[in-house]
């Protein structure tokens, strides 16, 4: 899995930023809705952190609408933080993801992301089962 201290660094440094201690925990936090490392990898971007990827970094993004009768709580986002392997950014009406594979599989599921985090949850299940 992707970890966010070293994607931090190296859009640090892509943007020509210092990586000193001081430098580093200001764009951490201002990048990640969740910066906390200890029990949590969590992918999802900031306002500024998606600004920074997209407008300055210039990464590619894949937008993916969701239904709009998408039920929300924090569980559903719990759920998609434990799935999503790469930087994304979400609002209520789409997420952006920086991986394709990522949006294929969300696009798959007509961007109904209950569905998707099932589908990832019971994929899970059978893995563990069969090993």
């Amino acid at each position: 899995m992707i970890d966010k201290r070293d994607l931090t660094k190296k859009f640090m440094d892509q943007l020509s930023l210092p990586i000193d201690e001081k430098s580093f925990r200001k764009h951490h936090i201002l990048w990640w809705m969740n910066p906390r490392n200890a029990h949590s990898n969590s992918l999802r971007l900031t306002d500024v952190g998606f600004k920074i990827l997209t407008e300055k970094l210039g990464m590619t993004k894949y937008d993916v609408i969701f239904p709009e009768d998408t039920e929300w709580s924090s569980g559903l986002i719990l759920r998609l933080d434990k799935f999503l392997e790469s930087p994304y950014y979400i609002d209520r009406k789409f997420i952006s993801v920086f991986r394709e594979k990522t949006a294929v599989e969300l696009i798959l599921f007509s961007g109904n992301i209950q569905k998707y985090t099932q589908a990832k949850v019971a994929s899970q299940k059978n893995n563990k089962e069969s090993a």
